[in-house]
């Protein structure tokens, strides 16, 4: 393929549609010189201006380094504005005619080093992504280990103040502690000392000196005189067990060579009996099947005979003259034989006819008896009904005064009752001390 060629005003010739975006012609009904000799290139900042090179201009020298390094945005003219885009855009021409003058390039049409390159800076990209992502989950995990510690400190912290303030509150503010406890105690009557603790109680006076009936001041000294005798008792049992063990330890030795004796006797007769027992089985066995043999050789020859006796009626039914009706049964004058007729005579249809008209009465008697039977069930049983739903009526009739007794029974009662709280007063509800309670206990205890 031949190279293109330049033309004077700098075209790209011979190329084809869609191989650059654009050439210096195309800005030339602008007003834009291409013969004029390329401008310098522009160092460009962040925002498109100049940057500080190292070197300070005149007039700038008492000025900060940090204001000398700022990239301010350039403020550029339409006209600047255009150049600047003209001297892109030819850079971006010149590195398309460098790809398409390269005949490897144009003929695969794939820009290798282009794409090791982007190849490259994916790498780049997916390492440093990766490993941005690794210091990110450490962070994360380092912050996570720490809510942790924090959170566990915090309810070891809570829980201890629970505890704490539990405790305290078990241990100072609970029920028994209070002032008034005293007064609300259930078990204070049990805890209070009795009213005397024996006849030289200082507590009493002389007019004081009495008994009590239920006082037990010697119940200490009981209870551990029971103590002991109980474990005397339990001592003494122990010890008759233990000589009635030592005089028995022979005896379990013959108990148990009996019981071996027993039981091997018990065996060997078990033993005996389990032969004995099969013996009569297997015989049992044998006449069963001698038995069932004989009833089978009976059922055959019962079968034999009653097939040769079929046989034998067929073969009559085949050879008789009156069944086969081949007998000549016609005289010579055209009548037929009487003792070879068939069917019944005019005598025996006329019985026959009387017959059905006496079956005919005693079935229309037969219906009659049973319509009037079944009138009388019928009368019986609605009598039945009625006389229990005058029952049922008769039972709710004595419920409802049953009820209406009742309650007016209890309005007595209640009435009563009121009469008496009534008359008993405000305090009728109290119990009241009569002279009969003193009176059981003596004439001196009041």
């Amino acid at each position: 393929m031949a190279a293109a060629a330049l033309s004077p005003q700098g075209d790209v010739g011979d190329m084809r549609p869609g191989d650059a975006t654009g050439s210096v012609a195309d800005y030339e009904g602008d007003g834009f010189d291409a013969t004029a000799p390329p401008m310098e290139a522009m160092t460009l900042g962040v925002h498109g201006g100049g940057a500080h090179s190292g070197v300070v201009p005149p007039g700038f020298e008492g000025i900060d380094s940090h204001v000398l390094d700022a990239a301010p945005r350039a403020r550029l003219t339409e006209e600047e504005r255009l150049q600047r885009e003209v001297a892109r855009r030819r850079q971006q021409d010149l590195e398309r005619r460098a790809r398409i003058f390269d005949a490897k390039a144009r003929t695969i049409g794939v820009d290798k080093a282009t794409l090791d390159r982007q190849v490259a800076e994916k790498a780049a990209r997916a390492k440093a992504e990766a490993e941005r992502s690794r210091v990110e989950d450490r962070e994360f995990l380092g912050v996570n280990r720490m809510l942790h510690i924090q959170e566990k400190e915090k309810n070891k912290a809570r829980f201890e103040a629970e505890r704490a303030a539990k405790e305290f509150s078990l241990n100072y503010l609970n029920f028994q502690s209070r002032d008034v406890f005293d007064l609300n105690d259930p078990k204070a009557v049990t805890k209070a000392a009795p009213t005397r603790a024996g006849d030289t109680d200082g507590r009493l006076g002389p007019a004081s000196f009495q008994k009590f009936n239920g006082e037990d001041l010697h119940k200490g000294e009981r209870d551990r005189q029971q103590k002991m005798q109980m474990s005397s008792i339990l001592e003494q049992q122990v010890f008759e067990k233990q000589m009635v063990r030592r005089l028995c330890d022979g005896d379990d030795d013959v108990y148990r060579q009996q019981a071996q004796e027993v039981i091997e006797m018990r065996n060997a007769m078990e033993a005996e009996e389990t032969g004995l027992r099969k013996s009569i089985m297997n015989q049992y066995k044998e006449d069963l099947l001698a038995a069932i043999e004989g009833r089978a050789a009976a059922k055959s020859s019962e079968q034999e005979s009653n097939q040769m006796a079929n046989q034998q009626e067929l073969d009559f039914h085949g050879t008789d003259p009156f069944l086969q009706e081949n007998r000549p049964h016609i005289l010579a004058d055209g009548k037929a034989q009487p003792t070879h007729y068939k069917g019944s005579t005019r005598d025996e249809r006329v019985q026959v006819f009387g017959q059905q008209l006496d079956q005919c009465g005693e079935n229309a008697s037969k219906k009659m008896q049973e319509s009037h039977a079944d009138r009388a069930h019928n009368k019986q049983a609605e009598m039945t009904r009625k006389h229990l739903v005058m029952m049922e009526r008769e039972k709710q009739r004595m419920r409802r005064a049953q009820a209406m007794e009742i309650a007016g029974h209890n309005r007595s009662m209640l009435q009563s009752q009121k009469d008496a709280l009534a008359e008993a007063g405000p305090d009728g509800h109290k119990n009241k001390l009569h002279n009969e309670f003193f009176e059981q206990f003596g004439a001196g205890t009041r």
